[in-house]
């Protein structure tokens, strides 16, 4: 008999599409997905997201005048603001010679309390007053003294609408 071989025909080779496109297209899902979250975390960093609280810097002239009283003479690093709410808070801090701080409360509230060293509230705190409102003035008033140093004080004056 005669053997016939058989032969295996030969495949030809087309250039076609790969594998490649289906595994780029699955990197690329998660690669664009992590780099939107990078770019928003960037956006969210660096846009001012701060709330107006309302506090506002003003003259101190303004501030004192609500609560009945003149900036002190010879006072350092005076700092004023307005808590707009409902009805204005004004705020001053500012450092004083200590000689001068009661003569200055003296001054400006001749018919008021004083300054009393018991009974101030917060601790470190080494003098206070409280004036409520009274013929002329619209405010009540708070005085918070705290000794800096042997010469110079921190007062804390505080004007608001009871």
């Amino acid at each position: 008999m005669a053997e016939t071989q058989t032969e295996t025909p030969v495949e030809q080779t087309v250039p076609g599409r790969t594998r490649w496109g289906v595994f780029t297209a699955i990197l690329a899902v998660p690669t664009l997905v992590v780099a939107g979250l990078i770019a928003l975390l960037v956006a969210w960093l660096f846009t001012d997201d701060s709330v107006d609280t309302g506090v506002r810097k003003v003259s101190c002239a303004e501030a004192f005048a609500y609560g009945g009283a003149k900036p002190p003479t010879g006072a350092r690093d005076l700092t004023c603001v307005l808590e707009a709410a409902q009805d204005p808070r004004y705020e001053a801090r500012f450092r004083l010679r200590r000689a001068e701080v009661s003569a200055w409360v003296a001054a400006s509230y001749p018919e008021g309390p004083g300054l009393r060293t018991v009974q101030c509230g917060g601790d470190g705190i080494d003098a206070c007053m409280n004036q409520g409102p009274v013929a002329g003035q619209s405010a009540s008033v708070q005085l918070e003294i705290t000794y800096d140093s042997p010469n110079w004080s921190v007062v804390q004056f505080v004007a608001f609408t009871p």
